[in-house]
């Protein structure tokens, strides 16, 4: 499964790249699924196994997430309830 993180602004995304990155965890930046928000903008997308360690990443480094999305193999989203960031 993958996580689908979406931020506040690309400037916010763009800061999450280069820490997430700097720490060693695979994400792609993904346009925001049209399933999600009808907003033009760019998520960044990463494996559920990262999910805790990215969101511990962004915490220490004061990047705040605006939601926190799974996608199962099918490419179905569900918001998770609760973001600790």
């Amino acid at each position: 499964m993958k996580c689908v993180l979406i931020f506040s602004s690309i400037h916010q995304v763009m800061r999450a790249e280069k820490f997430l990155k700097g720490k060693g965890i695979e994400i792609d930046l993904i346009p925001v699924p049209r399933e999600i928000s009808s907003d033009c903008g760019v998520a960044v997308e990463l494996t559920t196994e990262s999910e805790e360690k990215a969101l511990l990443i962004l915490r220490e480094n004061r990047i705040s997430t605006v939601d926190c999305y799974t996608r199962d193999y099918r490419g179905r989203f569900e918001k998770k309830k609760e973001v600790k960031t």
